[in-house]
């Protein structure tokens, strides 16, 4: 991640297994399964190893304040506007979305829909703002949609600069950039652009709609629908009292943890989990937050609050070109560097729903008091037609 990475174990594996080895990107790292080594896409490099122990449901307490680098509290109290909810990332060293660029040619490339639905048919046409009243500060293109639109996508902070953009509160989209957007739980944005293909370094800023000189938009993947349906085999299951939030990075874009997806109290979400026909076949990133978050806690954070990019966990996912689906789940070491103790966070385990789940040596994958079944995180391989659920107790 620009600016402030996390070394993450990530969540798919996008290779192609051979007799005689694997094929992956120059990006992959290695996940160890019982009788498989599958590279998976990654901003970063750590090894995942198997092992297990028995599993053991702790119990957890209702009521909670927020942990502290000195304190080994498990409580999460949501910050208040006096804490400001949104963080301001610091300055990217690279080119931002609102970069001159030169713009693509149209691209008609497929995406994958397991569940094809009317909202998904491809749609050329870009709303003109839907009667949307968001922020739009002067040499911003305004956000073509509003709340609860048929093309499932979803405004982000359209109170700030922003406005409604899948962009850190203070970024604007310009013209003559790329302005990616948010989608709904469950979908992911199928528009890119074509040209970019280079998982860091020029292009992979470039997600969504184009602004051209003029500020018009234009749709890139002319024959995909803004938003289209993930793979829909894996979710979160919040067995606590309170809210959870997991917060999607922005890729391609600028890869901050800012697209919500919120697990109710004793209520489940879908994650994006996407296929493998996604950009350039990267996989879905998610940090994690402590009970008690919301939308808001979907920002860039520091060490001082453990939210976002410092949340307690990272789930990843994503459909390799072998055509399973490798979920996962580790600590952030980003949460353990700042001081704050994993023991502190609720448990979570990946269980299988039904199909062909595969699990590391032992049988399990969680993270439970403060130790995770496999050192490094683990990873579950989900057959076609298989699906899991992330269970946070």
């Amino acid at each position: 991640m620009r600016g402030l990475k996390a070394v993450v174990a990530v969540a798919a594996a996008m290779a192609v297994v051979e007799a005689n080895g694997v094929i992956g990107d120059p990006l992959a790292i290695i996940i160890k399964l019982p009788s498989m080594n599958i590279p998976v896409p990654s901003h970063e490099s750590v090894e995942i190893t198997s092992s297990a122990r028995k599993p053991a449901i702790a119990s957890s307490s209702s009521v909670y304040v927020t942990p502290t680098p000195s304190s080994s509290s498990s409580v999460y109290v949501t910050p208040t506007p006096s804490t400001s909810a949104y963080v301001t990332p610091p300055p990217e060293p690279t080119t931002s979305s609102s970069s001159e660029v030169a713009p693509p040619p149209a691209s008609s490339s497929s995406v994958y829909s397991d569940e094809p639905q009317a909202t998904q048919a491809p749609q050329g046409d870009i709303p003109d703002g839907q009667g949307n009243t968001f922020t739009v500060p002067p040499g911003a293109v305004k956000f073509p949609w509003n709340y609860n639109n048929a093309d499932n996508v979803v405004p982000l902070t359209p109170g700030s600069q922003n406005g409604g953009w899948a962009m850190s509160p203070n970024q604007m989209c310009k013209p003559n950039s790329w302005c990616p957007y948010a989608c709904a739980p469950g979908y992911y944005s199928a528009q890119w652009d074509p040209s970019a293909v280079l998982y860091n370094g020029a292009g992979s800023m470039n997600g969504g709609l184009y602004a051209d000189a003029n500020g018009v938009l234009s749709k890139p993947n002319k024959d995909a629908a803004f938003c289209v349906r993930g793979m829909g085999n894996a979710r979160i299951r919040n067995t606590l009292g309170e809210s959870v939030s997991a917060c999607q990075t922005v890729y391609p874009g600028n890869e901050a943890m800012i697209i919500p997806s919120v697990a109710g109290a004793g209520g489940s979400v879908d994650l994006n989990i996407v296929p493998s026909t996604y950009w350039l076949g990267t996989s879905s990133q998610f940090y994690v937050n402590l009970r008690g978050s919301s939308a808001e806690q979907c920002v860039w954070g520091d060490s001082d609050k453990p939210v976002g990019n410092w949340a307690p966990y990272i789930f990843g996912g994503g459909q390799a070109k072998d055509g399973n689906t490798y979920i996962s789940v580790q600590f952030n070491p980003l949460y353990t560097s700042a001081g704050f103790s994993v023991s502190d966070a609720y448990n979570v385990e990946i269980v299988c729903d039904g199909g062909a789940c595969n699990f590391p040596e032992g049988g399990k994958c969680k993270c439970e008091g403060g130790k995770c079944s496999v050192d490094n995180g683990c990873t579950v391989t989900l057959g076609a037609g298989a699906s899991a659920s992330f269970v946070l107790y």
